[in-house]
């Protein structure tokens, strides 16, 4: 069991905060070399799946308790047993892999939608490989770091020769190209009174954070302002007083504002992505359609409350039905609301019918993490997988502008109040994968 923990240990340091990506690759071989000599595979896999996913998401358990942290990473676990399973019925490793491939596959969409957010190909970021996504999707990703690691668990000479062939070919596969034309951002990263579960109970005095922060932006110098999810969590529409401020601020600047906004609808609360003109009325509005499951909706609500009383504080959000992008000075900007980055389908839809895109996000809930650095990396991959140049704002950290080819333009730290502008290329080029699954 000492192996097998070692290996889930080496396979989670390719993740942020570390990132060495090749440790995946060494940690996967070591995790198939076991199975080949295991007389309880299914064991060893259902331990390597745990021991690598409670690394990665110890986050998940900062602000609430061990408990909801260890089932996550038990039901991600639970993924692993088929891999184990298939070696014990064929003895080939091969076959294993394949099962573990379709394993990240099936977790990224079920159950409740899905939970992808150890997938392989997440750890690969730093890779000479990364540009495959552009080909074959996050899968393909994850089935190169798999195959480099089966060669080393049979490595010979002519194997070597194979690893050192397909780095070869990664490292000469072309960039995706530049566009042409770029829309001017700012992004307001205004931080919070206090960081955890609990900063939403000052919703106030977040908006006014990022207002302030705002007011110190020159004005009439980009083509929108860009606040992250949860900056105004309490509803324009019904207080008078926040609706008079995004106004004066949309036309002091001349600036549109494009702000993550808790709104109420008749049926609950919506997570929403809002588009304020420069007249501070309300031009476009995108309902977050891929909901947080135990953040922003508790399914099996009794169960839950059970397990971590905190539940009892989750009101159901309402997720959206319709794709929105926000249109600034004649730019399709798409956006995607945190949680949304990891959703393949979503992500891919947004980016087909948008030149750019925007991922506003709130880390306050798990600042001081890992949480923050592993969503810029499956930001960052995003990128590369459908060629968009990419803002994403945060309300603590880490905002950063990225390329269509995942290269990191500008960054704020963590926990600071700051703006950082930048400008992103316009792209209308469909990578092969999405001419694929078109």
């Amino acid at each position: 069991m000492v192996n097998i923990a070692f290996a889930a240990f080496l396979v989670s340091a390719a993740f942020e905060p570390v990132g060495i990506w090749y440790l995946a690759v060494i940690g996967l071989a070591l995790y198939l070399q076991k199975l080949r000599s295991s007389s309880r595979p299914m064991l060893h896999s259902l331990a390597f799946g745990f021991i690598l996913n409670a690394i990665v998401l110890y986050w998940s358990g900062k602000y609430v308790g061990p408990i909801p942290w260890l089932l996550l990473s038990a039901l991600q676990a639970l993924f692993y047993l088929p891999v184990g399973w298939v070696y014990r019925r064929t003895h080939r490793l091969l076959w294993s892999a394949l099962a573990l491939l379709a394993m990240e596959e099936i977790r990224s969409r079920f159950p409740l939608g899905g939970f992808g957010w150890t997938r392989i190909a997440f750890s690969q970021v730093d890779s000479p490989a990364l540009p495959i996504v552009a080909l074959g999707g996050v899968i393909a990703l994850s089935a190169f770091t798999l195959a480099i690691a089966l060669l080393l668990v049979h490595l010979r000479g002519k194997n070597l020769a194979a690893i050192l062939s397909l780095f070869v070919i990664a490292f000469l596969l072309p960039a995706n190209p530049q566009g042409s034309g770029e829309v001017n951002l700012i992004a307001i990263q205004g931080n919070t009174p206090e960081v955890g579960l609990g900063f939403n109970s000052r919703a106030k005095a977040v908006f006014d954070l990022h207002r302030d922060v705002t007011r110190r932006v020159t004005a009439d110098q980009y083509d929108a302002i860009i606040w992250p999810e949860n900056a105004i969590d309490i509803d324009p529409r019904l207080f008078p007083e926040v609706q008079a401020d995004i106004a004066a601020l949309t036309g002091d600047l001349s600036t549109p504002i494009i702000a993550g906004v808790v709104q109420r609808a008749a049926n609950g609360p919506q997570n929403a992505s809002i588009l304020f003109g420069e007249d501070g009325i309300r031009e476009s509005v995108y309902i977050k359609r891929g909901l947080t499951p135990f953040g922003e909706y508790i399914p099996l609500r009794r169960l839950a409350e059970l397990v971590s009383p905190l539940a009892k504080k989750v009101n159901d959000f309402i997720p959206g039905s319709k794709r929105v992008t926000h249109t600034v000075a004649g730019v399709e900007l798409g956006p995607i609301i945190c949680y949304e980055i990891i959703l393949d389908d979503l992500v891919r839809d947004m980016a087909k019918n948008s030149q750019v895109l925007i991922v506003q996000t709130n880390s306050a809930t798990f600042a001081g993490t890992a949480e923050s650095a592993q969503q810029l990396a499956i930001t960052r991959i995003r990128a590369v997988e459908h060629s968009r140049a990419i803002l994403s704002v945060s309300t603590v950290g880490i905002s950063a502008f990225i390329d269509n080819n995942g290269r990191v333009l500008s960054q704020t730290g963590e926990n600071t109040q700051e703006s950082l502008a930048g400008s992103l290329v316009l792209s209308n080029y469909r990578t092969l994968i999405n001419r694929i699954l078109s």
